[in-house]
């Protein structure tokens, strides 16, 4: 067989690109041979090249890096079965005489994009679909219209797999009728929900701006985030949490992925709040057949990572905070493993390095709580996301941060 990249996740999962003698460009540009959808990826990202009787892989100065077996690299020699990472997007180098291990859901590689791309100009309720913007693990995400008043929209629709479990869609209708009627400046305002045909859905108002892990996979390019905009980050979450706690809600998703940041600080938002509990979303299910942990993995608390049966509480969102606070000043989450085994161990048993140990300045009081916050046992935790809230305000306070 031909040496060949596989894309094992991310929005174009089961896809596979042929390499040949001329080189690959895989990026974001719709020039580029190997063009993605993956908002996460740089227009061109990296190149495959051949080079005497050896594929060479070359970062193209991204945005976010390109990284090999967990390494970021600037140009290295690929290998067989060497697992590429660029975005969120995983593939992996099939090489001649080895056989590629096909995703759970390369079978059907082509009906995830081909439903999706189907619903382009469909509407749901008085919500249109203009364009696709990103694909999650339950689903896609598009740009719409509020065809009442033209106003611009998101809309989720999940996959379509879903809607055929009577129950799952029961739960989802239920947990999307208590998130709607609130409103907090911090929270994605929910605008409807429900089910039509074969897909669940829901639409949310629209924020200008980009999700907090487009701005996390920039810090090893663009340099290390200043510590008072975390915290005042921070301070918006936590505001946040503490509105959904005081109502009996718990996220149990906080990540990156569901921060939104606004052209304005202030337009800070915490999306898909009871998402993960409507889903029955599981952390710990690797996102192809080679095992690699999901990006949420990485935030999820330990008792989180005993699946939907753990018990949590609201100190589970006290910890992935934390987790997402880190990751802004590291660029990194607090542990990172190539398996959903290894990273489930890091994440129960191992301390996270401390900010010191990345060169970052940052007053002990913020290293001190964060610190806290990562405890492994949830009693060893801040209580309360509202007890959390006045630390971190206090030390804005000491520190003079601007909110």
């Amino acid at each position: 067989m031909a040496s060949k990249i596989i894309v094992l996740a991310g929005p174009d999962e089961g896809r596979v690109f042929t390499l040949g003698a001329e080189p690959l460009l895989l990026g974001r540009s719709r020039a580029t041979e190997g063009h993605l959808t993956d908002p996460h990826v740089s227009p061109v990202h990296s190149q495959i090249m051949l080079e005497g009787d050896r594929y060479i892989l070359i970062d193209f100065e991204s945005g976010s890096g390109t990284f090999l077996n967990g390494k970021e690299i600037q140009r290295h020699a690929l290998q067989a079965g060497d697992l590429i990472r660029i975005g969120g997007t995983h593939l992996q180098f099939a090489s001649d005489g080895q056989a590629a291990p096909a995703p759970a859901a390369a079978k059907a590689a082509s009906s995830p994009a081909a439903w999706a791309a189907a619903l382009v100009g469909q509407s749901f309720g008085h919500y249109r679909i203009t364009a696709p913007l990103a694909r999650g693990k339950t689903g896609y995400i598009f740009h719409g219209q509020d065809t009442r008043n033209e106003t611009a929209i998101t809309l989720k629709i999940l996959n379509p797999e879903f809607s055929q479990d009577d129950k799952k869609v029961q739960r989802f209708i239920e947990a999307m009728k208590t998130v709607m009627p609130l409103s907090h400046p911090h929270l994605l305002k929910i605008l409807g929900a429900g089910k039509a045909a074969a897909h669940c859905w829901l639409a949310t108002e629209y924020i200008p701006g980009e999700s907090l892990a487009a701005v996390i996979g920039r810090i090893e390019r663009a340099g290390k985030i200043e510590w008072k905009s975390v915290l005042r980050v921070g301070i918006y979450l936590a505001r946040a949490l503490e509105f959904a706690h005081a109502k009996n809600l718990i996220h149990q998703n906080v990540t990156p992925q569901n921060i939104i940041v606004g052209k304005k600080p202030q337009n800070t938002k915490l999306t898909d709040l009871m998402l993960a509990l409507a889903t029955e979303e599981d952390p710990t299910h690797p996102i192809s057949a080679a095992g690699l942990p999901s990006e949420s993995l990485a935030y999820m608390s330990p008792e989180r990572t005993d699946g939907p049966v753990g018990g949590v509480d609201v100190r589970t969102d006290i910890y992935s905070l934390a987790a997402v606070l880190y990751a802004m000043m590291t660029g990194k989450p607090p542990f990172q493993g190539t398996t959903v085994e290894e990273l489930v161990d890091m994440i129960r048993y191992d301390a996270a390095p401390r900010l010191h140990a990345y060169r970052i300045q940052v007053p002990d009081s913020i290293e001190l709580l964060l610190r806290r916050c990562l405890a492994k046992r949830p009693q060893d935790r801040i209580p309360t996301a509202a007890d959390l809230r006045k630390e971190f305000e206090k030390i804005a306070g000491t520190y003079n941060v601007p909110m």
